[in-house]
């Protein structure tokens, strides 16, 4: 683990909100084959199922934004060893041409054995120093003849690293496509459920689900302060986000994911981290509960999926999922798994 790197640049993968359908009542249709609720089963317990399958949904989209993280990254190395190949290309091009030169004036120099054309000579001294000319421009063919077969062996090399590359990059985009049908899938069962309840049920869900997002929305009384201005910085930034929806793979500026979010607020602050919560639980320092301080990121779930930002007094600001707002929740009010701070 490492400590913050505020000096460092902010990576700037290209990175698209995957658009999903949120879970609010009515916004498609039935999904044939899919559970439905039983228009007579306690609202709750659809609520229950309902966010189980968002919380499926959302490891689903930490698995999708960890591979953008390693998909931005293999594209940044094929883009620098393609830029090698090309350079080496021209130099090996450089190297052969001069190649040919010199070859070309050693088979007219030669054809005789250099004693007898010394015995033969009129001008013993004029041959010695043709000779001696020659000479050199056979040590510098061979150091030419060295030059392009490094070059080759070089370029080689790097032609069977971006081939190796090029496909761990297909294969990453096929892996990405395979975690945003898994978020389609997950979200249109929850979206069936929601959609077979009754007409009492829905409206009922519906101001349950306004109620706690506005309560949610809703700072706590007596936030500390931050321990530093890093942090003081973080904190302001996501808490000037609540509020904002839940959207898969959004970093701003008007909706956000769990990590997205943290990823955005520390930015502010200078301090780069990948789009990833798992990732970001290992890129900084671990640090315990009992000494957490506003700034600090909550990791939760064993598949360590989620996370949300330590505001101080027990409470985090995170993004919880679809159908939600970016909101202020308790701290322990989901599995920590780890707390580290950037």
């Amino acid at each position: 683990m490492t400590t913050h790197r505020a000096s460092k640049k902010t990576i700037t993968a290209p990175r698209t909100a995957v658009t999903l359908a949120t879970a609010t009542v009515g916004s498609i249709a039935l999904v044939p084959g899919l559970a439905h609720a039983d228009p007579t089963a306690n609202l709750n317990d659809v609520k229950n199922q309902v966010n189980s399958l968002h919380q499926q949904a959302e490891q689903a989209s930490e698995a999708y934004d960890q591979a953008a993280t390693n998909l931005a990254s293999l594209q940044h190395k094929v883009d620098q060893i393609q830029a090698r190949i090309t350079a080496e290309q021209t130099q090996l091009t450089t190297a052969q041409s001069s190649l040919g030169s010199l070859a070309a004036a050693s088979y007219r120099a030669g054809g005789v054995d250099s004693s007898l054309e010394l015995m033969l000579s009129a001008s013993p001294d004029s041959f010695l120093q043709q000779a001696t000319a020659m000479t050199e421009v056979s040590s510098h063919s061979a150091d030419s003849m060295k030059t392009a077969q490094e070059i080759k062996r070089q370029l080689d090399q790097d032609k069977a690293e971006a081939s190796s590359d090029l496909q761990q990059l297909q294969k990453t985009r096929d892996q990405m496509a395979a975690n945003k049908a898994a978020i389609d899938a997950k979200e249109k069962q929850a979206q069936a459920l929601l959609d077979s309840l009754t007409p009492t049920q829905r409206t009922q869900y519906v101001q349950q689900q306004s109620q706690q997002n506005q309560k949610a929305q809703t700072p706590p009384t007596g936030l500390p302060t931050a321990p530093n201005a890093r942090a003081a910085i973080a904190v302001a930034f996501a808490e000037a986000q609540v509020g904002k929806p839940y959207v898969y793979g959004a970093a701003g500026p008007r909706s956000f994911d769990c990590s997205g979010l943290t990823m955005a607020a520390w930015a502010a602050a200078g301090v780069s981290m990948a789009h990833s919560s798992s990732s970001q639980a290992y890129e900084f320092p671990q640090v315990s509960e009992s000494n957490a301080q506003p700034g600090d990121l909550f990791i939760y779930y064993g598949s360590l999926h989620h996370v949300g930002i330590y505001v101080g007094h027990g409470e985090v600001v995170h993004a919880p999922y679809p159908g939600t707002t970016v909101q202020y929740a308790p701290a322990n009010s989901m599995p920590v798994a780890m707390i580290v701070r950037p």
